[in-house]
């Protein structure tokens, strides 16, 4: 009696690992994942944001666009070319970024007032007292 139970359970469990396995496979066939954006339109949907967020004038909005262009772009091939030649460091990759980070800073801080630019780092997520270092500047 208790192998037959022991059976049942088994069987149950197996059919249900196997439906479940049918459901997730046909959640991911009915939404495909989205293709990945490339850094020109991330850039370009960032350039818009920050407009919105910063109140950006349109010569403003054409410098910010084209900084993030090319620095996205610029990261976006190193970051290739790092993993193209194998490597895998993590911290290779963050040291990477956020050189790239400083010179998109560095870039917009000469085209946004101080107001907007204090606005984009605290948006940008750096901490109040690294916007009050990198103010004093």
């Amino acid at each position: 009696m208790y192998y037959f139970y022991d059976m049942n359970t088994t069987f149950a469990k197996i059919l249900f690992a196997a439906i479940l396995i049918v459901l997730t496979t046909s959640m991911y066939a009915q939404n495909p994942q989205q293709e990945q954006k490339t850094p020109e339109e991330v850039a370009a949907e960032q350039a818009l944001k920050l407009q919105r967020d910063l109140k950006l004038s349109e010569y403003q909005l054409f410098y910010v666009d084209s900084i993030l262009q090319t620095n996205f772009v610029g990261q976006s091939q190193e970051f290739e070319k790092m993993k193209a030649s194998g490597l895998q460091s993590q911290k290779s990759y963050q040291d990477v970024y956020d050189k790239w980070k400083a010179k998109t800073e560095d870039a917009l801080e000469k085209v946004l007032d101080k107001t907007q630019f204090e606005k984009f780092l605290k948006l940008s997520g750096v901490s109040a007292k690294e916007r009050k270092k990198r103010l004093e500047k």
